[in-house]
């Protein structure tokens, strides 16, 4: 009866203790299965969302990018776009202008360059009988008031003439007797200025005292022979007194070495106004036309230092670029067309293409203008080797260009303009001359700029 409790009090306890273990090991599956890696079946993530919120969700985010897309555009190019307008805008008004222009009883080129030849020869004449000095000129002028002069007072004036004329005329006999200078100079240095070459801390007062020999006004001649060449030198200049100092110290014992008879020209735009370069070199070559025969002109830059003084300023038999290598560009020609920073141009040639553009109001392209004149009428430029066509460029700020917009349109018709756009149009003052000891300075009203060109 015991055994029989037992076992059947041992057999209650393990089905017990199985079941026991069942409940266990099945709470134990259902937190292995809570933890477990395994894929969830896809019933526990279904929810029902309603399509217009998914295509409104994605149309928020189409939204929000195109507009920081906006705003990203706007602020890199939103002034770009503005800027541009007011260009097109000034675009039109250069076009207006030019027609103007056009419409201005311009001259036919022809007539201007004879009418310029006349005038030029005229101007000489009142040089050469200007040798009547003034107290005779005065003395003469108050004779014709009078109704009635003497014997006596005409022979005085008649025999003072003759007088003037007469020296004048050994002093031009003197010179033709005279040999001509060797056409190839026997004073010159070769290259004097390398890389590594500092300029002199000099004043204008010094390079005076130092070259006595120039006349007033910056000309000087050589005594010993007839120069083969009358050569004008000029120098468009604004706010760089320190480099004109500079160019002056090195240009004028340069052309002395070569023999030249030459003259130098600053010719600075007077105010503060738009600078335009070109009406400067047109208005100082005009004036130096008028003042003596010169046979070509050199345009100079006053930033650029000749290295070589074998780098000739003689007069060429075509337009001659003489600044081909300049340390600033590393020595090297940076484009075919350029032709700015010193240019040496026969007289006939200037006039050939109506010398320089008088539109481009600002800094830059006038010198491309040029180069694209002289292709339309063929006329070739030439260079010397870049071993000896070599300057310094003094440092500087860098002034801002003009808008290349308009450079472009002015560039693209520069052919086209030639016949009425030049010194036989260009409209400006002189408000004065002064002629220094080492240069004349020509001080040049060149007015304002007509509507789209500032």
């Amino acid at each position: 009866m015991l055994y029989t409790y037992n076992s059947h009090h041992s057999s209650s306890s393990t089905s017990l203790i199985s079941q026991d273990q069942r409940q266990h090991s099945s709470r134990s599956n259902q937190q292995l299965h809570r933890y477990s890696h395994d894929p969830v079946s896809s019933n526990l993530l279904h929810r029902d969302i309603p399509p217009i919120l998914i295509l409104l969700f994605f149309l928020f985010l189409i939204i929000i990018t195109l507009s920081q897309i906006l705003v990203v555009h706007t602020s890199r190019y939103g002034a770009n776009f503005s800027s541009m307008q007011k260009i097109q805008e000034e675009l039109k008004q250069m076009d207006e202008s030019m027609e103007a222009m056009l419409r201005d009883n311009v001259l036919p080129i022809e007539q201007w360059r004879l009418l310029f030849r006349i005038q030029t020869y005229i101007s000489r004449f009142e040089d050469l009988f200007g040798l009547w000095d003034s107290s005779t000129t005065a003395h003469a002028k108050s004779m014709s008031n009078k109704t009635k002069i003497s014997t006596k007072e005409y022979q005085r004036l008649q025999w003072k003439y003759a007088k003037t004329r007469n020296s004048q005329l050994r002093q031009n006999a003197k010179q033709r007797n005279r040999n001509y200078c060797s056409e190839e100079p026997r004073h010159l240095h070769g290259r004097f200025l390398n890389e590594n070459s500092t300029f002199p801390n000099v004043s204008l007062h010094e390079i005076e005292t130092n070259y006595s020999n120039v006349r007033s006004g910056g000309q000087w001649s050589p005594s010993h022979c007839l120069a083969r060449y009358r050569v004008a030198i000029i120098i468009p200049y604004r706010d760089r007194f320190e480099h004109l100092v500079t160019l002056l110290y090195y240009l004028h014992p340069i052309l002395q070495r070569q023999e030249l008879d030459y003259k130098i020209y600053v010719s600075e735009q007077d105010g503060n106004g738009t600078y335009n370069k070109a009406v400067l070199m047109n208005a100082a070559f005009l004036y130096a036309s008028s003042e003596y025969d010169f046979q070509c002109f050199v345009f100079h830059d006053v930033d650029l230092i000749p290295e070589d003084d074998r780098n000739m300023y003689s007069c060429p038999i075509l337009p001659r670029h003489m600044s081909v290598a300049i340390d600033e560009m590393n020595y090297k020609l940076t484009y075919e067309e350029l032709i700015g920073g010193v240019l040496n141009i026969r007289t006939e040639h200037f006039l050939a293409v109506n010398g320089y553009s008088n539109l481009y109001w600002g800094w830059g392209a006038e010198d491309d203008d040029l180069y694209y004149r002289f292709k339309e009428v063929s006329i070739k430029i030439i260079r010397p080797p870049a071993s000896i066509a070599r300057y310094k460029m003094l440092q500087h700020t860098k002034r801002v260009p003009s808008v290349w917009n308009k450079r472009a349109k002015l560039l693209y018709s520069a052919a086209k303009r030639y016949t009425w756009d030049g010194v036989s149009s260009a409209r400006y003052n002189t408000t004065s001359v002064i002629a220094y000891p080492l240069f004349t300075h020509l001080t040049i009203d060149v007015g304002l700029p007509p509507p789209g060109f500032s």
